[in-house]
């Protein structure tokens, strides 16, 4: 009977954890659909809103000359590269989420679309960590390289849905 009781307990703990890891996952990945619809809305505050106070971003830049450039960026100055509406859309399909207690980690690749032109692609990831006021990104790091998308990517603004500039 004891030994009934506790496969049972542990069901119920497993099944508990799953679910808790399950739901986590999903907030965790809203959020960076959240800063990604935010970046397309061009809203500053909501931009911010996604993240610490002390979010940064770390952007690993290939240049034309085929150098490196590694820009830290706070959250403020995030802010300021989106200023019209609608005018860019970055989509990262397929995306990777970790989650260990109040930590997450989303990565994958991204394209990143200027209007209905592909501007680059790369790889992004985001640290993200529970607050009292839900998950937030703590910091993040993305590849942005022109020369690096693949076929299938290339191909990617046809298949999303149409832009209502």
């Amino acid at each position: 009977m004891k030994t009934l009781i506790a496969i049972t307990i542990t069901l119920f703990l497993t099944n508990l954890t799953f679910a808790q890891t399950t739901d986590d996952k999903k907030a965790v990945l809203g959020v960076v659909n959240e800063l990604f619809a935010q970046m397309r809305a061009a809203n500053a505050a909501g931009i911010l809103a996604t993240g610490t106070a002390e979010n940064q971003l770390v952007a690993v830049r290939k240049l034309k000359d085929g150098k490196t450039r590694v820009d830290v960026i706070n959250g403020e100055a995030f802010t300021k590269f989106f200023t019209k509406a609608d005018a860019v859309e970055e989509v990262m399909y397929a995306p990777n989420v970790e989650v260990s207690g109040d930590w997450a980690m989303v990565w994958g690749r991204y394209v990143f679309f200027v209007g209905d032109k592909l501007s680059h692609c790369g790889i992004n990831q985001f640290n993200l960590v529970r607050t009292d006021a839900g998950w937030k990104i703590a910091n993040g790091a993305s590849t942005i390289n022109p020369g690096d998308c693949n076929d299938k990517e290339k191909a990617m603004r046809s298949s999303l849905p149409k832009r209502t500039e």
